[in-house]
C-alpha cells in the first residue's frame, strides 16, 4: 500500500515538474511576466555617423554618397534567448517603418517598441527586411493600416507592384560624375525573386536583453547604409545608371541587406527609465 502511494506521489510530482517548464514542444516561449523592449536603429555610414544631407567619404566602389533618404521596413521580429528558445512577436503587429529623411515630417522614426514580451534573457534578434510572401498574398484588404503608413513614407509603388522594402536616395560623386541623383528602391520582383531577406544578429558577448515586468531594455542596432552597396556584392550606382529598382542590381542589394545590421549595445533599464 505504501509502495503504491509513493509511486502515485512520484508520478504526480513528475507531471507538475513537467508542466512548470516554460518550454513548448514547438520551441517557443510561454508569455509569462512580460515586459517591454525598445529597439533603436542607429544609422551610420561605414562606421561614421550618418547625417542626412551631408557628404560621406567615398565607399569601396569609389562613390561618395550624400544620403537624403534612408527608409526601410522591418518585420517578423523574433527574440531568441540564451537556450535557443524563440519568442515570435505577434505577426499582425510586426511590421514597422524605420525612416531617416530630409523631409522633416518623415524624419527620425527610428525606434520600435515591443510590448508584452515574455520574461527572459535574450541573446539574439531575428527580423525581416521587407514584406514576406504570406503578408503580401493577403492583398490590399489584408494590409490594414500598414499600407497607408507605407504610402505616407513613400514605401509603396502601386498595389500591383507592392511595397518598397528599402528606399535609399541621395546624390553621389565619382571620378567621372559630380552630384548625380541616385535611387535604390528594393522590392518584390516576382514570386521567385521576392528580395525579402531575414537577418539574425547577436548581442555583444557577455551582454543580454533582460526582460521582465520591472525592466524596459533598449537595444541599439547599428545600420550601415554604405553596406547596402558594398557588404558582400559590390554595387556601383554609376554601373546601373544611377537607379536600382529591379533586376540584377536589386538582387545584389538584397544579398547585402542582412549584413547591414548589428547589435551595438544594450541598456537594461528599469521600467520608467531610459538611456542612450
Amino acid at each position: 500500500m505504501k509502495t503504491n502511494i509513493l509511486k502515485s506521489i512520484l508520478v504526480s510530482f513528475s507531471l507538475i515538474a513537467l508542466a512548470s517548464c516554460s518550454s513548448d514542444d514547438d520551441g517557443e516561449m510561454d508569455n509569462v511576466n512580460p515586459g517591454m523592449v525598445t529597439i533603436e536603429f542607429d544609422s551610420n555610414f561605414a562606421g561614421n555617423e550618418l547625417t542626412i544631407g551631408n557628404a560621406n567619404t567615398a565607399n569601396t566602389n569609389g562613390e561618395a554618397l550624400t544620403v537624403t533618404r534612408f527608409n526601410y521596413i522591418v518585420s517578423n521580429i523574433v527574440l531568441i534567448d540564451e537556450d535557443g528558445m524563440e519568442y515570435t512577436y505577434p505577426k499582425e503587429n510586426s511590421y514597422f517603418i524605420i525612416s531617416e529623411d530630409s523631409n522633416d515630417a518623415l524624419a527620425d522614426n527610428t525606434s520600435i517598441v515591443l510590448n508584452d514580451v515574455p520574461a527572459g534573457k535574450y541573446t539574439a534578434i531575428k527580423f525581416g527586411v521587407g514584406v514576406d510572401k504570406e503578408k503580401y498574398d493577403q492583398g490590399l484588404s489584408g494590409a490594414g493600416d500598414f499600407w497607408d503608413a507605407a504610402q505616407e513614407y513613400d514605401m509603396t509603388w502601386s498595389w500591383a507592384a507592392g511595397y518598397k522594402y528599402i528606399n535609399f536616395e541621395g546624390t553621389y560623386t565619382s571620378a567621372t560624375i559630380t552630384d548625380e541623383a541616385y535611387k535604390v528602391h528594393l522590392g518584390r520582383a516576382s514570386d521567385e525573386v521576392t528580395n525579402y531577406t531575414e537577418t539574425t544578429i547577436n548581442v555583444p558577448s557577455g551582454s543580454a536583453i533582460i526582460v521582465n515586468e520591472d525592466m524596459a531594455p533598449e537595444v541599439h542596432v547599428t545600420t550601415d547604409a554604405s553596406a547596402l552597396l558594398t557588404a558582400s556584392e559590390a554595387v556601383s550606382l554609376e554601373a546601373y545608371g544611377n537607379a536600382i529598382m529591379g533586376g540584377e542590381g536589386a538582387v545584389k542589394v538584397a544579398t547585402n541587406v542582412p549584413l547591414v545590421f548589428a547589435v551595438d549595445h544594450v541598456h537594461n533599464n528599469e521600467a520608467g527609465n531610459s538611456s542612450h
